[in-house]
């Protein structure tokens, strides 16, 4: 017999930005939204009525009208009240609401730069089903030209990767923790977070990407109680030594080509 089986429905790619004014300087939110709601729309699907779809247009609208009087830098808060807000509807079982931040970096007191890959996250999930908070980052660029190595993995008639007692690691790190307990102050903890990720990737030497992941993964539990665990996602972005004997010149380990495909994609969750 068919029948329907998970849906849902939603708004994503909604942006917004809002000025936060004060009397010594301004901060801006550049966020980009996504709301999916579930419930029980099952005559949407198989009869055509729509009694139960709230319009995904109305779901745009309600994030630049709740946002005039409750966008604040906690992120997870505002989530948090959009997801109350359309829990409140009978139709709606479950909602859940992600957030995506532009960060600006500031040039005065009204000026600000922007441009980078990196973005912060959080989302929101309430009513039935998974519920919780997570926050995290992503793109967060980095490379450290010593401090890391690859030595010691298995071979096979394919293997031609020479060891590296010591090399470039660079990679795009994206990391998404989850709160057993969401902290009083969301945006000073995300900013101690991308902080000890920092500290831990350029202060620690590493065996490989997962080891460098573990370590990242490990100070952050150690240092953040409200932490339940974080998973992170590390590819890494290959620089290969370039071979200048072939040119009857001396390879002093100095010169690179960087390779963006095929990359290798690394991912671990530690968890408490």
């Amino acid at each position: 017999m068919v029948k329907l089986s998970e849906n849902r429905w939603g708004k994503s790619g909604v942006r917004i930005s809002k000025i936060h004014r004060s009397d010594h300087e301004d901060s801006i939110s550049d966020l980009t939204l996504q709301i999916l709601l579930e419930g029980d729309v099952e005559p949407a699907h198989i009869e055509g009525d729509n009694r139960s779809v709230l319009p995904t247009d109305t779901m745009r609208n309600t994030v630049y009208c709740l946002a005039q009087d409750s966008l604040t830098d906690d992120r997870e808060a505002f989530a948090g009240l959009l997801c109350e807000h359309f829990l409140s509807r009978d139709d709606v079982t479950r909602a859940e609401v992600s957030i995506s931040e532009r960060l600006w970096s500031r040039s005065g007191p009204t000026g600000f730069i922007g441009g980078g890959s990196e973005t912060r996250t959080a989302t929101v999930a309430q009513g039935s089903g998974e519920t919780g908070i997570w926050a995290g980052i992503e793109g967060l660029v980095v490379l450290k030209t010593t401090g890391s190595a690859f030595v010691g993995f298995p071979r096979d008639q394919f293997t031609v990767l020479p060891e590296a007692e010591d090399r470039i690691l660079a990679t795009s790190v994206t990391a998404i923790w989850r709160y057993s307990n969401c902290p009083s102050d969301t945006t000073a903890t995300w900013e101690m977070a991308r902080s000890i990720l920092l500290e831990s990737f350029f202060g620690e030497w590493s065996a490989s990407v997962q080891h460098q992941g573990w370590l990242m993964g490990t100070a952050l539990l150690d240092a953040i109680p409200e932490m339940e665990e974080i998973d992170l996602h590390m590819p890494n972005q290959h620089h290969l030594p370039f071979d200048l004997s072939r040119f009857g010149m001396e390879h002093k380990g100095t010169v690179f080509q960087p390779v963006s495909e095929p990359y290798g994609d690394i991912g671990l969750t530690v968890t408490r």
